[in-house]
């Protein structure tokens, strides 16, 4: 059986958020490539955290089992074996819980980067559409500049002022 790989078309991005010839899409958005920082450290601990879950919890079972197979007589050690073997999933659980709330912060992270990316092209938009319509001054490269007087910065001789 011949798998065809998928062919992306122009404007249609993959999984990644990636399209061929364009910037990727975050959330919506799309941003330089720059921008999209992998957050590996908390891929590996939600990894961690999930295997070490699975384990916690096959050893509960083989615990509960193991007894179960081999019984002291009088049926001595129940309430021990009942008591640890809850406590070894609980403790599975809270383990695979804490590998859900990282994954939740690595998405969490991305929508909160999309969010400023936005917010900062918005921002630019707005002083370019303030500075068009003459709402707002135009930036002066010599004199007024960062609070200062053009005396003042003749005085402090700094070429530039603010500096």
């Amino acid at each position: 059986m011949d798998a065809k790989p998928h062919v992306i078309m122009d404007g249609e991005s993959d999984e990644t958020g990636h399209r061929p010839g364009k910037r990727p899409v975050l959330a919506g958005v799309e941003v330089r490539e720059e921008d999209l920082e992998q957050p590996k450290g908390l891929h590996i601990a939600t990894i961690v955290f999930k295997v070490c879950s699975t384990v916690i919890f096959l050893l509960a079972l083989w615990q509960f089992t193991y007894w179960w197979l081999d019984r002291p007589p009088g049926g001595a050690g129940i309430g021990v074996l009942v008591g640890d073997t809850i406590r070894l999933i609980v403790l599975a659980a809270l383990l695979w819980g804490s590998g859900e709330l990282a994954e939740l912060l690595i998405k969490t992270h991305y929508d909160v980067r999309a969010g400023r990316i936005l917010l900062a092209r918005q921002t630019y938009m707005m002083r370019q559409i303030g500075l068009a319509n003459g709402e707002l001054p135009k930036p002066e490269i010599d004199g007024y500049r960062r609070g200062e007087d053009v005396e003042e910065t003749a005085a402090s001789g700094s070429a530039r002022p603010g500096i």
